[in-house]
C-alpha cells in the first residue's frame, strides 16, 4: 500500500513538472509510416521484446497525435499468450472519413468518433479476466466489449509495425505517441515517457525496463536535427532576402534577368522574369524584403544607390548600373523599424576590414557613415536590432584594420546604442578556449521570450548557437548540417518564421571557378541544447530562463511539500502500528556530537568514526551506482543506462590517466554500432545530457582537450570511486602514515566491490583492476607492521578482502584466528565451514587445510 501510494505520487509530481515544460518541447517517438517504405517504417515493443503479465486487471493508457500523412493502418497490438490480437485502427468511413476502430480477433468494434489529425489526445485500453471485458477510451469516447480473458497470463505489446512472428502487418497509421503507462489495477507498473532514449531503446521510469525501437524517429531529436530542403546551382554573386509573412526565400540573379521564389512550406519555386529595372547591388547579399511594402530593395553602400523590385510589375526601379567596386563584402545589414533604416556594420574591401556604422533610409535614400572605434575592424559579423539597440557578434578582423597584418577571429558581443552610437562591450571569450573556429551568418534572431539570440555559423560544418546578453559564451542547439563549407566565397544567413516556428540556415558557396551553389536548410523552433563544451563558455550556462526557474522551484516546492506530508502520514501509520517501542525495551539515542553510543546492554563503547557523508552531492560506483543531488534526492532514475555508461567511461578513464579517453575510443566503446555521424551526434548529446543532470549535483566540469574527453568534480561533489584511488595511491607509494588514511579507505571499501550492477566488456577490465589493487595492498598491509592494526581493523580488511575473493585465504585466517584467539570458536568454526563450501563448489575439490592449521597460519605465507 506504502509503495503503491509513492509510485501513484511520483507519477502525479512527474506529469505536473513534465506538463510545466509540455509548451516548450514537445516529445515522444514519430512512428513513421506510408510514405517510408516497408524497410524503414517504425516498431515500438514494450518490455524489452517480454511479455507483460496481465493480472486481474491491466490497463495502459498514452498519448497520441495523429499526422496526416496515412491515417490508415495499426496503431497498436496486443498478442496475449493464447495468440488472440487486440488492436487500435484507424479505417476508413462514409465519404473518406477516418474512424478508429478496436479489432479482437476477428471481430471489429466501430468508435463513433471521427479521427482528429494534429493534437495530442489520450488513449487508455484496459483487459479485465475478472469482468472478462475489454474497454478502451478513444479522446472522450469509451467503449466496452465482452472477450474471455481468464486464461490469458500475459501479452506482448507493439507500436507501428508489429514485429511478432505470424502478426506483421504493415499498413500502419502515421502517429506520434508519448507517456506510455501500464498499471495493474491501480497500482503503478511501466511509464515509458518516450522522451530520453538511447538511440534504439528508451527506459521506463517505474523498474528501468526498456523498450526497443526499429527505425525510431524520437521527436526530440527533430528539434535538433536540420533538414535540407532546397540545393541549386546558382550564378556567382546572387542576392538572398527572406519574407516571414509568406515563408518565401528570395534568390536575386546578379543579372537582374530573373527572381527565384522558394516556397518553404510547399517546397516549391517560381522563376519570376524582371521586365526592366536593374538591382543596385554590386555585391552579393545587398538585397532586404521590405514586408512595409511587400517589395525587395536592393542596395548599393559605395554609390547610395537603392532599387526596389515589385511583384506586380516584375521591374526593379532602379535604372543606373553601378561601376564602383564594393567596399563592404560579408558586411552585417538589419533592419530599423522605427525610422525604416538599413543599418550596415563592418565588412571587407580594398585590402582592408573596416568599423564602419552605415544608415541607409530606404524612403529618403539618404546614407550616413560613422565610425565606431572602440570595435576592432572586422566582416562576416552578424547583428540584430532589438528597440533602439543594435548588437554585435563575432566576424573576422584585426585592430589595424589592415588584411596583410594577421587577421583573427572575434568572439565577443557588443551593444551600440542607435540614439547616441554609445558603445558597450558585453562580452569576449578567449580564443585560445575556442575547440574549432568559426564565423557566424548575417543575422542574430533575437527570441524575446528567452531574451536571448541564435546565430547560424560555419561551426562543425554548420551548426545553430544560442547566445545570451548577460553571459559570456555560446550554446549548441542543434546537430551539425555537416556541408563541406570550403569555397573561394562563403556568405551564409539565417531566417526565421513565426508561423511555422522554424529557423531556415542559407549557405551559398562559390568555388574559384566563379561556380556558385545554394543549399537550405529547416530547424524546428525551438531548439534543444546539444553540447555545452567547457572550452567555449567561461560561465555556466542555464537551460532556462529566470521565468523557467522560477516555475521549477514552485514545481520542486510542491514536491518537497507533499513528500513530506506523506512520509509524515506514513511515520503516523508505522507507530501506531508497531507502538511505543521504549516499551518493549529498545532505547534508541543517536548524538552526533557525543563520542558514545549506548548499546542494547547496557556497556558504554567508543562511537565508529565516520569519515564520509553520501547522503548528498555524491557520486558512488562501490556496491553499486547511485547518484544524490545537492538536496540528498536520489536521482540515479535520471541515468539512462547510456547515460550511466558515458558518466562511468569518464569517471573510470579520468583516474586511470588524467589526460581521459580519446573522442574516437569513446564512440568506439559506446557507439560502436553506428556510423560517424550518427555517433558524434549521440556523443554530443549526451554530454549534453549528462552535464544538465550533473547540475543538480554540483559542480562538475566535462573537458575537451586535443581530442581527450575528462571529467572533473568541484569539492562540493564526493566520489567513492577516486577518493579510494587516491587513497590507494597515497597508502601504496608510502606517502602517508596516517593511521586515519587506512580507516577512511577502509570505509569506502567496505561499501560493496566496483560498479557490481554495471555490465560491459570495458568495465571488466577496470573492475578487476580495481579488485586485484584492493587485495595486492591490502594483504600486504595485513603482513607488515606498517600501520598499528588492531583486530577491529584485521577483521575489516578481511571482510574487504572476501569481497573481492571470496575464497580469499588471507581473510580467512584474519577471521579465523581473531575469533579463535579470542574464545569466539563457534563463530571462526562458522566462517571456516562456509569458505570450505565456497572453496569446494568453485575448485571442485576439498579445502587441504583444517581450522587448526589456519589459526596457526599454515595456509599463509610468512
Amino acid at each position: 500500500m506504502k509503495r503503491t501510494s509513492l509510485y501513484i505520487l511520483i507519477i502525479f509530481l512527474s506529469t505536473l513538472a513534465n506538463t510545466v515544460f509540455a509548451e516548450n518541447i514537445d516529445y515522444g517517438l514519430f512512428i513513421k509510416a506510408f510514405p517510408f517504405n516497408d524497410q524503414e517504417k517504425t516498431s515500438l515493443v514494450l518490455e524489452n521484446n517480454q511479455p507483460i503479465k496481465l493480472k486481474k486487471e491491466m490497463t495502459m493508457t498514452f498519448d497520441m497525435n495523429v499526422r496526416k500523412d496515412n491515417v490508415f493502418g495499426i496503431v497498436f497490438r496486443i498478442i496475449t499468450d493464447r495468440k488472440d490480437n487486440i488492436d487500435l485502427i484507424f479505417t476508413v468511413g462514409e465519404n473518406d472519413k477516418r474512424y478508429p476502430m478496436l479489432v479482437v480477433k476477428e471481430s471489429v468494434y466501430m468508435i463513433s468518433e471521427e479521427v482528429v489529425c494534429d493534437k495530442w489526445l489520450p488513449v487508455s485500453i484496459t483487459l479485465s479476466s475478472e469482468k472478462n471485458e475489454i474497454s478502451i477510451v478513444y479522446d472522450t469516447t469509451e467503449l466496452s466489449v465482452p472477450f474471455e480473458l481468464a486464461h490469458a497470463n500475459n501479452a506482448m505489446i507493439s507500436f507501428g509495425l508489429c514485429p511478432f512472428q505470424g502478426f506483421t502487418l504493415y499498413d500502419i497509421a502515421s502517429v506520434n505517441i508519448r507517456d506510455i503507462n501500464i498499471s495493474h489495477g491501480k497500482n503503478p507498473f511501466r511509464l515509458w515517457k518516450l522522451e530520453n532514449h538511447d538511440g534504439e531503446q528508451t527506459i521506463d521510469q517505474i523498474a528501468q525496463i526498456p523498450a526497443i525501437t526499429t527505425n525510431p524517429r524520437w521527436i526530440s531529436d527533430i528539434y535538433a536535427s536540420w533538414d535540407k530542403i532546397y540545393s541549386k546551382q546558382i550564378k556567382e554573386n546572387s542576392l538572398f532576402a527572406f519574407d516571414p509573412n509568406k515563408n518565401v526565400i528570395y534568390i536575386v540573379s546578379p543579372d537582374s534577368k530573373e527572381v527565384i521564389s522558394f516556397d518553404t512550406e510547399t517546397k516549391k519555386e517560381e522563376i519570376i522574369a524582371v521586365r526592366d529595372g536593374l538591382v543596385a547591388a554590386n555585391a552579393p547579399n545587398q538585397i532586404f524584403y521590405d514586408s512595409r511594402k511587400d517589395r525587395l530593395s536592393s542596395y548599393n553602400l559605395d554609390e547610395n544607390i537603392v532599387s526596389h523590385f515589385s511583384f506586380s510589375s516584375h521591374s526593379w526601379s532602379n535604372k543606373t548600373k553601378s561601376i564602383l567596386e564594393h567596399g563592404y563584402w560579408n558586411n552585417t545589414v538589419s533592419y530599423s523599424p522605427l525610422d525604416s533604416t538599413l543599418i550596415s556594420f563592418g565588412g571587407y574591401g580594398f585590402y582592408k576590414y573596416n568599423n564602419d556604422l552605415i544608415r541607409l533610409s530606404l524612403d529618403q535614400k539618404s546614407i550616413k557613415k560613422s565610425n565606431l572605434p572602440e570595435i576592432p575592424p572586422r566582416y562576416s559579423v552578424s547583428s540584430a536590432i532589438v528597440n533602439n539597440t543594435l548588437y554585435i557578434f563575432g566576424g573576422r578582423g584585426n585592430k589595424s584594420g589592415r588584411q596583410e597584418l594577421s587577421p583573427r577571429n572575434y568572439y565577443d558581443f557588443y551593444s551600440v546604442n542607435l540614439l547616441s552610437e554609445q558603445i558597450n562591450k558585453l562580452w569576449e571569450i578567449n580564443q585560445d578556449s575556442i575547440s574549432s573556429e568559426f564565423l557566424p551568418g548575417e543575422n542574430l534572431i533575437f527570441d524575446d521570450k528567452e531574451d536571448c539570440f541564435y546565430v547560424f555559423t560555419s561551426k562543425d560544418g554548420g551548426t545553430l548557437l544560442r547566445i545570451r546578453k548577460d553571459r559570456a559564451g555560446y550554446e549548441q542547439v542543434s546537430f551539425s548540417v555537416n556541408e563541406d563549407l570550403t569555397s573561394h566565397y562563403l556568405y551564409t544567413n539565417l531566417y526565421f518564421s513565426p508561423g511555422q516556428k522554424k529557423f531556415y540556415a542559407l549557405m551559398n558557396k562559390i568555388k574559384t571557378d566563379k561556380s556558385a551553389e545554394v543549399a537550405i536548410y529547416s530547424l524546428n523552433y525551438p531548439p534543444i541544447t546539444i553540447n555545452i563544451s567547457s572550452t567555449s563558455l567561461q560561465e555556466a550556462d542555464e537551460d532556462y530562463d529566470t521565468s523557467h526557474w522560477i516555475i521549477i522551484c514552485g514545481v520542486l516546492g510542491l514536491i518537497a511539500a507533499l513528500l513530506i506530508l506523506y512520509y509524515l502520514v506514513r511515520k503516523k501509520f508505522e507507530n501506531r502500528r508497531s507502538g511505543n517501542r521504549q516499551e518493549n525495551g529498545i532505547k534508541e539515542v543517536k548524538n552526533i556530537s557525543s563520542d558514545i553510543e549506548e548499546k542494547a546492554d547496557g556497556k558504554l563503547m567508543e562511537q565508529e568514526q565516520v569519515y564520509y557523508d553520501f547522503s548528498k552531492q555524491s557520486i558512488c560506483f562501490l556496491g553499486g551506482f547511485n547518484v544524490m543531488d545537492k538536496n540528498g534526492e536520489n536521482i540515479t532514475g535520471l541515468f539512462t543506462p547510456m547515460l550511466k555508461y558515458l558518466l562511468v567511461l569518464l569517471v573510470l578513464t579520468t583516474v586511470k590517466d588524467s589526460k581521459g579517453i580519446s573522442g574516437r575510443k569513446l564512440i568506439q566503446l559506446l557507439w560502436y554500432d553506428k556510423n560517424e555521424e550518427s555517433a558524434k551526434n549521440n556523443r554530443n548529446v549526451y554530454l549534453s545530457k549528462l552535464r544538465s543532470v550533473l547540475e543538480n549535483v554540483g559542480s562538475a566540469e566535462i573537458i575537451n582537450q586535443n581530442g581527450f574527453w575528462t571529467i572533473k568534480f568541484g569539492e562540493d561533489i564526493i566520489c567513492d570511486y577516486t577518493e579510494a584511488v587516491q587513497l590507494f595511491t597515497a597508502i601504496k607509494d608510502r606517502d602517508t602514515q596516517d593511521q586515519t588514511d587506512l580507516d577512511k579507505l577502509l570505509e569506502l571499501l567496505l561499501r560493496g566491490v566496483l560498479l557490481p550492477n554495471t555490465e560491459a566488456d570495458w568495465v571488466d577490465g577496470f573492475k578487476s583492476d580495481f579488485s586485484n589493487l584492493t587485495i595486492d595492498i591490502l594483504t600486504e598491509l595485513s603482513q607488515s607492521d606498517y600501520y598499528k592494526l588492531t583486530d577491529d581493523l584485521k577483521l575489516k580488511i578481511a571482510d574487504t578482502l572476501f569481497l573481492h575473493d571470496y575464497i580469499n585465504e588471507v581473510a580467512l585466517y584474519l577471521k579465523c584466528s581473531i575469533y579463535f584467539n579470542s574464545g569466539k570458536k563457534g563463530i571462526a568454526k562458522t566462517v571456516y565451514d562456509n569458505f570450505n563450501k565456497e572453496y569446494s563448489n568453485l575448485l571442485g575439490t576439498k579445502y587441504k587445510y583444517s581450522l587448526t592449521d589456519v589459526v596457526e597460519g599454515k595456509n599463509i605465507e610468512h
